[in-house]
Parts: structure tokens; C-alpha cells; sequence
């Protein structure tokens, strides 16, 4: 028993840490179009993307930028979710089953403080 719960708290944070990379990725991905110059890397708050712009770069980049791990993953989000559901019934899961379902998704497409911030700020 105590071993099925580490095992599923531990494939649970593997998890975020994926769904965390690939939102990184995204804007990694994004910024290096109009980007002068792009870095990737990782602190003591986690990974992170750095992205320096031109004064005359366009604005719309740098927003799209900022949101683009809601833009790309979205819809495979949602087409991931009602593929299973046209194929299984929706699992019967407590609170913090789906907390652990949720969370790793909530990570991967909602914009952070930092990415709502600096697509309002590219004005």
C-alpha cells in the first residue's frame, strides 16, 4: 500500500516537471523567431526562459510569445481529453485523484503570473 502511494506521488511529480519543461519549451520555441536572443535555464524556482527583443521587434511576437504554451497545447489538450471520453467513461475519481489528473494539465497550458505579465507589459 505505502508503496502504491509513493509510486503514484512520485509518477505525479514526474509529471509536473514534464508538463513545467514542455510550457518552457513552448515559449522557448516561440520567443527564438523574433527573439535577438533566447536562454533557457533552471533556478532555485525552476526552469525558466529569458527572451531579449529589439526595441523595434513586433509586439504581437512578443505577446504571442508569452502565451504560447496555451496557444499550442490547448488544443491537444482538449482533443486528448475527448478522445478519452469517446473511448472510456469518465473515471470515477475522489478530490485528490483529480488533483493529480489536473494539476500536471493546469501547468501545461495556463499562463503564469510571469507570462500574463509580460504579454501586458509588450504594449
Amino acid at each position: 500500500m505505502l508503496h502504491e502511494t509513493v509510486l503514484i506521488f512520485g509518477v505525479y511529480l514526474v509529471a509536473c516537471g514534464i508538463a513545467w519543461i514542455l510550457h518552457e519549451s513552448a515559449h522557448y520555441v516561440v520567443h527564438s523567431f523574433y527573439a535577438e536572443s533566447v536562454s533557457f535555464g533552471v533556478n532555485r524556482r525552476g526552469p525558466y526562459v529569458d527572451a531579449v527583443y529589439e526595441r523595434d521587434a513586433p509586439r504581437f511576437a512578443i505577446r504571442i510569445g508569452s502565451v504560447a504554451p496555451t496557444l499550442l497545447y490547448t488544443p491537444f489538450v482538449v482533443l486528448g481529453i475527448a478522445g478519452y471520453l469517446s473511448l472510456y467513461a469518465l473515471p470515477q475519481l475522489d478530490p485528490v485523484g483529480w488533483s493529480l489528473v489536473a494539476v500536471p494539465l493546469i501547468i501545461l497550458i495556463f499562463p503564469t503570473g510571469s507570462d500574463i505579465q509580460s504579454f501586458l507589459e509588450a504594449a
